[in-house]
């Protein structure tokens, strides 16, 4: 059956501002090829500009778009199945190569694996993976998993959330801007909150078939990971890292999850490692 969102969902401006919207950056000096940048979970390419910008400078064209059910179209997230952004990514690659000699694909946490399974589309000539999703939880809640689906069809991510807690309401404010958290209604309404089992399960799916591809997978690899990351877990990367048989470079730096940013606390590395490879790719 699918996803309804309550009225309350319906009338905020989730994801509103420009920042979210996909787009294209130019590059400046010499041409060196296009550079595709796909972003994670619930992310949006806002979370890619930092890095777009840096890319541009060194020569690339960045193209960064929203993959379907993410930004504004949130709400219709667990409508959607793994391979809509997969088409998309192949599609972006497949536009790019009409225009440029080199194509590059950067993808952060489940936009590394919509990247992993759309090269098998499309491939690029080569992939710098931030973070890479390809695991949903642990093998025993992997296993597990159509039992918990059958007996707990939704799941409160807010049922017990600390609004007080300065995270949770930087968080909150990130994707609805103006949000009145201290209203006990508003709250009352995000514990409330539901996100469908369905959703859970496409992101399972996808991890599977990220994990299937990686073994087919041939385009030269950069893989970074952050060390203090507690939704990719450093293992689960290093293991994807054993399944991928064309990595150029395993780099672990001290940062968390979000990597493209700079409140990652790596930013400087990650991207000067994104640079060296896409350098790498460009000059062959």
């Amino acid at each position: 059956m699918p996803y309804e969102p309550s009225p309350f969902l319906r009338s905020l401006p989730l994801f509103a501002e420009e920042e979210h919207q996909p787009f294209r950056k130019s590059a400046r000096g010499a041409m060196r090829g296009a550079a595709l940048l796909v972003h994670g979970f619930p992310g949006t390419p806002a979370d890619m500009r930092p890095l777009a910008a840096s890319l541009a400078a060194a020569g690339w064209d960045v193209d960064a778009p929203l993959l379907p059910g993410f930004g504004p179209q949130i709400i219709t997230l667990p409508n959607r199945r793994h391979v809509e952004w997969r088409d998309t990514v192949a599609e972006r690659v497949r536009s790019l190569r009409t225009e440029h000699d080199t194509v590059i694909v950067v993808g952060h946490s489940l936009g590394a694996a919509v990247s992993i399974v759309a090269a098998q589309r499309e491939m690029a000539d080569g992939y710098a993976l931030l973070a890479p999703y390809w695991r949903f939880g642990g093998p025993v809640t992997h296993m597990l998993w159509p039992v918990v689906r059958l007996f707990f069809g939704r799941w409160r991510p807010l049922k017990r959330a600390d609004f007080s807690d300065d995270r949770v309401r930087q968080g909150l404010l990130s994707v609805i801007p103006g949000l009145q958290i201290d209203d006990p209604a508003v709250q009352a309404e995000l514990r409330a909150f539901v996100v469908p089992t369905q959703l859970l399960s496409e992101l399972r799916r996808l991890g599977m078939a990220a994990g299937t591809a990686a073994r087919r997978f041939r385009a030269p690899t950069l893989v970074v990971q952050g060390i203090r990351d507690t939704l990719v877990k450093p293992a689960d990367t290093e293991r994807l890292v054993e399944l991928l048989p064309s990595v150029r470079r395993y780099e672990k730096v001290d940062g968390s999850h979000s990597l493209p940013l700079p409140a990652g606390g790596a930013w400087e590395r990650v991207t000067q490692a994104v640079l060296r490879f896409a350098d790498e790719i460009g000059s062959a």
